[in-house]
């Protein structure tokens, strides 16, 4: 089977379960029964996170991809039957009017005021306050998790989108590396999907505080510049390879930097395959990886290049998640090099 045959169907599925941070049982039950065909080493913590081990010994490596989302819960019922929600992690205010949505099972959409009668200032959103749920007067509990209606196509020949590539691509991933992790691997492997990445990050910081990896890579969604409005901010682009980030900074001390020697690893790796990637450092952007700053491991970031990340639709190309699946499986065929530092 093609590794195109195999993941589009396993993303297909992925990014139609609803899941936002915090809220990830559906997929936790989905990744841990895929894992147990492959390994009988499958467990869940008490927070969620799926940890799958192959092989046992030294060295132990972790690759991790948050199983959780973006999205919105209810905050309260208006008199007319409609919704106000409040934001669950980082999502795209402009992109929601006229968005279908599901409030627990229910379809619903953000409302949006008709054309015919539009006003002054329509088309900014400030605030998720500006906006309302209309759910057709079904009785909704406040609380109630919302998420993106399910949405998944093809654009062109390698292009697909769908609500939560980032990060159910990533756990497509781990699915595609239990099934061909090669017999000649090194030690012991772990693959983990961890919870509240959009959120907290706590759920990777436990799983790697319980399991002391020697080393941790996360396969992430990352940006790309490759629009109209976003060609000056920097060189990646889709279809170019994964990226082997190196920094990522928010604000104030929420920054992350790759172990210079494991990331070099990683860039003398896809050389030696001739697997073809990119580079970047990022502003406005964090991962589960910053856990491993608290922790002391060394970990590097696999970031699969994304349009539109947080919007209703994200959108991904084929051959970059092919090749960060080469990459992570010549990764362990390989012993980790010495990762002292100085």
């Amino acid at each position: 089977m093609s590794f195109d045959d195999e993941f589009i169907p396993l993303l297909r599925e992925l990014t139609a379960l609803s899941g936002i941070s915090g809220h990830e049982d559906i997929v936790i039950r989905y990744m841990a029964n895929d894992f147990k065909r492959f390994t009988d080493d499958v467990s869940i913590d008490r927070l969620g996170n799926v940890i799958a081990r192959f092989g046992s010994g030294e060295p132990s490596i972790a690759i991790l991809a948050h199983l959780d989302t973006v999205g919105f819960m209810v905050k309260s019922v208006n008199s007319d039957g409609t919704l106000r929600v409040v934001s669950v992690g980082g999502t795209n205010l402009k992109a929601l009017p006229g968005t279908a949505v599901c409030v627990g099972n229910a379809p619903a959409m953000f409302g949006v005021r008709s054309q015919h009668l539009a006003q002054p200032g329509d088309g900014a959103v400030n605030s998720i306050e500006d906006l309302y749920l209309d759910v057709g007067g079904q009785d909704i509990e406040i609380t109630t998790p919302v998420t993106y209606a399910p949405h998944f196509m093809q654009l062109g020949e390698h292009l697909y989108c769908s609500p939560y590539m980032d990060n159910r691509a990533g756990c497509a991933l781990l699915l595609h590396l239990a099934r061909t992790l090669p017999p000649t691997r090194v030690g012991t492997v772990y693959l983990i999907g961890t919870v509240q990445e959009e959120t907290t990050c706590v759920g990777a910081f436990h799983a790697l505080q319980a399991l002391a990896p020697d080393a941790a890579i996360f396969v992430d969604g990352t940006v790309s510049y490759d629009t109209p409005d976003t060609r000056t901010r920097g060189s990646v682009a889709l279809g170019n390879g994964p990226v082997l980030t190196s920094f990522l900074y928010v604000s104030g001390l929420n920054g992350w930097h790759a172990h210079p020697v494991l990331r070099a690893h990683l860039r003398q790796l896809a050389g030696d395959s001739h697997i073809p990637f990119q580079q970047d450092a990022v502003h406005g952007l964090m991962s589960d990886s910053r856990v491993t700053t608290l922790l002391g491991t060394p970990s590097a970031i696999v970031g699969l290049p994304m349009r539109n990340k947080h919007a209703p639709l994200e959108t991904i190309h084929l051959n970059d998640a092919a090749n960060a699946a080469k990459l992570l499986l010549g990764l362990l065929q390989r012993l980790l090099p010495d990762l002292s530092r100085g």
